[in-house]
């Protein structure tokens, strides 16, 4: 079912970035913890992929230079969240560890804590500077006083750029992708998921049948980059004792056969979300 329903600006922009600008506003300086990190990160992410689509309504430049200080806010989350899941990842495979593994363990997860610091030291001083205040400041008054829209404000003319980047990244892998190409995939799948999301509220159940499918397929290609970012910190740990060089090869053998087994499980979610039916636009 294709929807061309024109939707206004105010409502766009209230229903695709004021959850966002929310998530941003609840973490603060005083009280990070690894879940408002999370979800402060998603909302930077989603905010700057809306941002570039919405070039297609409101025209080129239209948000200034807002995406590149939230590309700075970004930064300042990244560090604490990467360590942040490798610590939860290396926490869930030494569930299954003997002994010996998950006591030489302890020492790599507190590797990973230590790399923690100095970025959550930057983040905290971060939330607290002008800077981050502004620019929430200028998301929140673009959303209040949206400008006038150069087109019709329907899905495909926001949805459709961000697919067909998505169908060329698909397309020009090769037989045997690399980590990194499959990682662009992953973005480029993100930015279709975030720009479909704006138009859940006016295509209802057609919309949130291709986000879902969107979702499993971003959740895969997340888990195996997960795993490729897990084993490159191990093997840079190959300098460590003897037992805890045996424990970060073992973790890297569990997140390697994690890492192949999703190199390819992703082409069924994908082909769900290649079907002419599920898209809405």
């Amino acid at each position: 079912m294709v929807v061309e329903a024109q939707v206004g600006a105010d409502a766009l922009l209230h229903d695709a970035l004021g959850p966002s600008l929310e998530r941003l506003r609840s973490c603060r300086a005083e009280a990070v913890t690894p879940e408002t990190v999370h979800q402060a990160r998603v909302a930077t992410r989603r905010l700057r992929a809306n941002l570039k689509d919405l070039r297609s309504v409101f025209g080129e430049g239209w948000d200034g230079d807002m995406r590149q200080e939230l590309a700075w806010i970004g930064g300042l989350l990244g560090g604490v969240r990467d360590a942040d899941v490798l610590a939860v990842a290396l926490e869930a495979e030494l569930e299954d560890a003997d002994d010996r593994v998950r006591r030489a363990g302890g020492v790599l997860l507190a590797e990973v804590r230590r790399d923690r610091t100095r970025p959550l030291e930057e983040l905290i001083y971060g939330l607290g500077h002008p800077r981050f205040s502004a620019v929430v400041d200028r998301v929140g008054a673009l959303i209040d006083a949206p400008p006038a829209p150069d087109v019709e404000i329907v899905p495909a003319i926001v949805v459709s750029p961000a697919w067909r980047g998505l169908k060329r990244a698909v397309r020009a892998l090769p037989a045997e992708p690399t980590d990194a190409e499959l990682h662009a995939v992953r973005i480029a799948t993100k930015r279709a998921r975030y720009a479909a999301e704006m138009f859940v509220t006016v295509a209802g159940p057609e919309a949130r049948r291709f986000t879902r499918r969107a979702g499993r397929m971003q959740d895969v290609l997340g888990r195996h980059q997960d795993a490729v970012v897990a084993v490159a910190w191990l093997r840079s740990r190959s300098g460590t004792g003897p037992k805890v060089a045996f424990a970060a090869g073992w973790l890297t053998s569990r997140f390697e056969a994690a890492r192949d087994a999703d190199r390819q499980a992703w082409r069924g979610p994908w082909d769900a979300l290649a079907r002419p039916e599920a898209r809405f636009w």
